[in-house]
């Protein structure tokens, strides 16, 4: 049985074969994640990871990371809440404000970059068995 979606906002999806993805293939699908959004935002990594809101250019990143978890690899807002250690209505709230920034043909473009280069890096590394995912 697949994992139930909680938003259809997403403009790519990978349907989990499996309801409870392990947290060892979560972390490391959290990793690839949040190292490829600082890259494209050029920030230090452990600023996505931080516990605090931080400047606005770093909450978006941290935004973007988790709309990436929830959208591209189809892991529940409460999941994505508990890797990011943010609760799931944040999530929710993050996925939200990021979908209605993707008006920005910029923006959304940087989005769907990130999308293929996140889904190739996790087929390569053979995270959680992505492709299954």
């Amino acid at each position: 049985m697949g994992i139930q979606f909680e938003t259809s906002r997403c403009s790519f999806q990978l349907v989990a074969s499996q309801s409870h993805v392990p947290d060892a293939a979560l972390g490391r699908l959290k990793a690839t994640i949040d190292t490829s959004v600082a890259v494209v935002y050029g920030i230090d990594v452990t600023l996505i990871q931080g516990s605090s809101r931080g400047q606005a250019h770093v909450a978006l990143a941290r935004q973007v990371a988790m709309y990436l978890a929830h959208c591209v690899f189809g892991i529940p807002h409460a999941d994505v809440g508990r890797i990011f250690n943010r609760d799931r209505t944040t999530v929710r709230h993050a996925c939200a404000l990021v979908e209605d920034r993707r008006d920005d043909p910029v923006f959304d473009r940087t989005l769907s970059n990130l999308e293929e280069i996140v889904g190739r890096l996790a087929r390569v590394s053979g995270i959680a068995g992505v492709g299954e995912l």
